[in-house]
């Protein structure tokens, strides 16, 4: 019997509950659906099913639902008796004696859904590739890219996009027809595939265009990397003729190059929008050859090839520090029903006519500088300075931006008596991104604490900008949510819709205001109301300017409800304590597979999630849980590890952080998942059996799904990450 003919043929398995789980009765549909005769399986363990592609995390669904002794349904890929592998779906319950509630069997069905399965990949196939070039296309592209921008803000690297037009190509459809055109595609495909390299992503567009996405490339590098690799695009296509049936086809491309840098708020739209520009000035330029387009906070301006490089600013910022040249400006936020004036946020300018007037470049030069932390401070000085000469008291809220590498410098000693004033005099409000918190959450975290507890309001900026910032929501609790511009001025999508729905579940829980930015007319006012805003920001109702009277009288106040975690400094600590000690034991055998299903649980949420897991010590830190870990570190927001000899970077992504011996925590065992609409962990203890095989240690844990809880667990682990880099004043 074919293959194919066993499609959604069904099959009955019953097991006994004993040691091995061994068969005791198949159904003639198993046999049919496997291959295998009755009497080659009973006694055995199903898992003689199972191959070298079979998903673990799939089976580790199974292994614990008959843990839990539950119900459990999934879909995996086994393998016929003849090595023919097939999709199976799954579902298993116990049958219990309905007097005692023991369990007497496991009753399993099976469904072959091979043909679905296929299906499936084939529309995922047409969904998200180029029918005519194989390559990745549009949709593929825009997924990859807003999550190589997550990871280069995390990981604080940088990326490029290059786009690349074959000049002209509209004469080869109108001279030779479209087989023709198709044709030199597919041969620009080739030869395209020949120069690029291989950790990169090659998309077409449509028509004539393709794009090139570069990533994980180190600070500072991204332009130079792209210049280069242009370069060696522009020479490959030149150097022959594209051979095209009997056709010698002599073809040029136009390039356009966008880079993501550091410290700049550009977005993926941004992105696609810089590429294609500088692709238009490449073609207006004479063809043949590339461009460079830079975007600057808030504007966008195509710059030449000799374009200002950070690291040879390094004099005009020593000037613009040491003559004071720094300004601020204030854009003003309103509520949005009554369109009053509520508070100011201050954004940095350098001296006009300086390279170093637009912020993004002056934030960079201070980091080639080594000197992020001084400007930072100058800024925020520069700013409440001005604020206090306007006289805007405490009538209106302040908003202060601080960089990841400040967030927890002190206020250097020359500046600490008017820091003081405004922050007995002014209303402040500091905002965070979410590059301070994987960047620094430990120190983040006292910083917010001391913040709130001085009376200032906390906001969460560009929410939105990411998919994966959603997870870091909770573990700031804001007062204030302020929602990237794109959601207001981009069309809806499906990540938008999550986004939304998660600042809406936040509000609701915690009461947090939520505030969009980027209103520039009516359309996006009713835009920033539908999604639940109560603030807004924009060109709409003012563009950045002096402080001028009359000065606002009403401010933004703290709503949210911050509830005091029960004590505590481990996971184990605090959930024990706040359960009265109500703790179950077990062996860690019977324990992996509530964390495997946690772990699965973060695979699933993806972009949203945040994992941080306690191992002890960093032998437990196996190889496979060091391939499960990378692979959760490819699409989590923040995958932590934590245990005694465990290195800074235990797999790449993962953030490792050493713990002493004798620190408490290198006595548990936690998983903690957190997630946009889930919470969940496992806490656990270890009871000391040093004489026990490894699977055989014994812990007392709690699983933890409830969501005030699991954060208060969470923030245990987060307060201990190590920084990714420290940044201190210079020498006086």
């Amino acid at each position: 019997m074919s293959v194919p003919d066993l499609e959604g043929l069904t099959a009955i398995v019953v097991v006994e509950p004993e040691p091995g789980l061994p068969i005791c009765w198949v159904s003639p549909g198993f046999e049919l659906l496997t291959g295998y005769g009755a009497s080659e399986v009973l006694g055995r363990n199903a898992k003689l099913l199972q191959g070298p592609h079979t998903d673990p995390r799939a089976v580790s669904i199974l292994t614990e639902a008959i843990a839990a002794g539950r119900d459990a349904y999934v879909t995996l890929l086994n393998y016929r008796a003849d090595g023919t592998p097939f999709w199976n779906e799954v579902a298993i319950a116990p049958q219990r004696d309905p007097s005692s509630g023991a369990i007497l069997r496991w009753l399993g069905t099976q469904r072959d859904v091979t043909d679905r399965m296929r299906a499936s990949a084939r529309l995922h196939e047409l969904a998200y590739y180029d029918a005519l070039t194989g390559l990745a296309n549009r949709s593929a592209l825009h997924d990859d890219l807003r999550s190589s921008m997550h990871r280069a803000r995390v990981q604080e690297t940088e990326l490029a996009l290059l786009q690349i037009d074959l000049d002209d190509f509209h004469t080869v459809n109108e001279k030779w027809g479209h087989p023709a055109g198709d044709a030199l595609l597919r041969a620009a495909t080739e030869r395209l595939k020949s120069v690029i390299r291989p950790q990169d992503l090659l998309a077409r567009l449509g028509d004539d265009e393709f794009a090139l996405l570069l990533k994980d490339l180190p600070a500072g590098e991204g332009e130079r990397v792209a210049r280069e690799l242009g370069a060696r695009i522009l020479s490959a296509v030149r150097e022959e003729p594209h051979v095209v049936g009997d056709l010698r086809l002599e073809t040029r491309v136009s390039i356009g190059v966008g880079v993501f840098r550091q410290g700049t708020t550009t977005s993926a739209a941004d992105l696609l929008h810089d590429a294609d520009a500088a692709t238009q000035g490449a073609k207006a330029a004479g063809k043949d050859t590339l461009r460079v387009h830079r975007t600057p906070t808030g504007e966008a301006v195509l710059v030449p090839d000799d374009a200002f490089d950070p690291k040879n600013a390094g004099r005009e910022l020593e000037r613009v520090l040491g003559e004071g040249g720094l300004t601020a400006v204030f854009q003003p936020i309103v509520e949005l029903e009554s369109e009053e004036i509520v508070g100011y946020e201050a954004l940095a300018r350098g001296p006009e006519g300086s390279s170093l007037h637009r912020p993004d470049r002056l934030f960079a030069a201070a980091a080639a500088a080594g000197r992020t932390v001084e400007v930072d401070w100058a800024c925020r000085i520069t700013a409440v300075r001005a604020a206090l000469a306007a006289g805007l008291g405490r009538g209106g809220s302040l908003f202060l931006n601080s960089e990841p590498a400040a967030i927890d410098a002190p206020c250097p000693p020359e500046h600490a008596e008017l820091w003081a004033r405004a922050t007995a005099e002014l209303s402040l409000v500091i905002e965070v991104t979410e590059r301070a918190i994987t960047a620094r959450p430990a120190e983040l975290s006292r910083v917010l604490s001391d913040q709130r507890a001085a009376g200032h309001v906390i906001a969460l900026d560009d929410l939105g900008a990411d998919v994966r910032s959603l997870a870091l929501l909770p573990l700031i609790a804001p007062d204030v949510i302020k929602l990237d511009l794109s959601l207001v001025q981009d069309r809806p999508s499906t990540d938008q819709a999550a986004i939304v729905s998660a600042v809406a579940a936040e509000h609701e829980r915690t009461g947090a205001q939520i505030l969009a930015e980027g209103i520039e007319n009516d359309e996006h006012a009713a835009i920033a109301r539908t999604l639940g805003a109560s603030l807004g920001q924009g060109w709409r109702y003012g563009r950045p300017g002096p402080l001028t009277p009359p000065l606002p009288v009403s401010r933004v106040r703290r709503t949210t409800v911050f509830v005091e975690p029960p004590p505590g400094d481990t996971p184990f600590a605090v959930v024990s304590e706040a359960r009265g000690g109500a703790v179950a034991e077990a062996t860690k055998r019977l324990l992996l597979p509530m964390s495997h299903h946690l772990e699965h649980r973060a695979q699933r949420i993806g972009e949203g999630a945040v994992v941080l897991s306690a191992f002890q010590e960093a032998r437990h830190f196996t190889p496979a849980t060091a391939r499960r870990y990378e692979t959760l570190a490819r699409r989590a927001s923040l995958v932590a590890a934590f245990g005694v000899g465990l290195p800074e970077e235990p797999v790449h992504g993962v953030r490792g952080t050493q713990l002493e011996a004798d620190d408490v925590l290198a006595g548990e065992w936690s998983v903690i998942v957190l997630g946009p609409h889930f919470a969940g962990a496992l806490v656990a203890r270890d009871l000391g059996d040093t004489d026990a095989d490894d699977r055989d240690r014994r812990f007392s844990f709690s699983t933890v799904y409830d969501r005030p809880l699991v954060i208060a667990a969470a923030r245990t682990l987060l307060s201990r990450i190590a920084p990714r880099e420290r940044a201190e004043l210079p020498d006086a």
